[in-house]
């Protein structure tokens, strides 16, 4: 005679216990969100997921400051260069070259003139650099006492706008002299800075 076994209410228990918990974790993982599915799946797939589509462009900033202004461009330069040989009369101031200059502007100049004596006594000679009548630079020299070119003076100084853009050189003997290759030369700057003289 067979017998039929019939299952303890612990054990019944134990296996409805198991079956809901099974069946109520797997509903609960189909409630979760997509987003936290997809960070569940990221974190148990080793292969990073495709990049998203590029966002849009931002607005543009504000426009920046102005720079500082830059240097100065190429000066202007004149010259003149007188070659030939000009005579001299004592005592009298006599314009040896003459330079033309746009007004409105400052100049550094600078000039120089070959001297030479006409007599056969010793010779004092002095010249002067203007701008218009006013004296900008002055030098002189002591000619031997024979015929020959045996000197040159250099002068040097700045013109300004407000004395005109006339610049000259005018020489005066002691004796009879003359004078050749005299050049001068005006650089225009954009400004000058003048300072006082002082004792070294």
């Amino acid at each position: 005679m067979r017998r039929h076994l019939t299952p303890s209410p612990a054990i019944v228990i134990a296996t409805l216990a198991l079956l809901l918990a099974a069946g109520g974790g797997a509903w609960a993982a189909g409630q979760l969100p997509s987003a936290h599915r997809a960070k569940a799946h990221a974190a148990a797939s080793p292969n990073r997921g495709p990049r998203g589509p590029r966002g849009p462009r931002g607005f543009r900033g504000a426009r920046g400051l102005a720079g500082s202004q830059g240097p100065a461009g190429p000066s202007d330069g004149y010259v003149v260069n007188v070659a030939q040989s000009q005579s001299l009369t004592p005592g009298t101031d006599t314009t040896v070259a003459k330079l033309l200059v746009p007004s409105g502007g400052t100049y550094i100049v600078t000039a120089s003139t070959e001297l030479g004596n006409q007599t056969s006594n010793a010779n004092l000679l002095s010249c002067t650099l203007l701008q218009n009548s006013n004296p900008v630079d002055s030098g002189s020299a002591d000619l031997p006492a024979q015929a020959v070119f045996a000197a040159t003076i250099s002068l040097t100084g700045a013109a300004t706008a407000d004395n005109g853009g006339t610049i000259s050189v005018s020489c005066n003997p002691s004796l009879g002299a003359s004078a050749r290759n005299t050049v001068i030369t005006a650089v225009k700057v954009g400004t000058l800075h003048i300072q006082t003289s002082t004792t070294p």
